[in-house]
């Protein structure tokens, strides 16, 4: 199952315009997914801090995950 990953689609006004990219992965565990269930985690909410962090909630363990840019400055 390829379910688990938060992806980055771009748009145009209300419409996709673009392929979808994977922004985030990792969140099904090492483990072959072969039920929802069996996930170590499964994003379903994202959105977007002023700082410019993305937070995406988990509803497998709780969890609020935040993902932000480390650059050298």
């Amino acid at each position: 199952m390829d379910g688990f990953n938060v992806r980055f689609v771009p748009m145009k006004g209300e419409l996709p315009a673009g392929d979808s990219k994977v922004f985030a992965s990792g969140f099904a565990g090492p483990n072959p997914v072969m039920a929802p269930n069996n996930a170590a985690y499964r994003p379903v909410g994202i959105t977007q801090a002023p700082d410019g962090s993305i937070y995406v909630s988990d509803d497998a363990k709780g969890r609020i995950w935040r993902i932000r840019y480390v650059g050298s400055k």
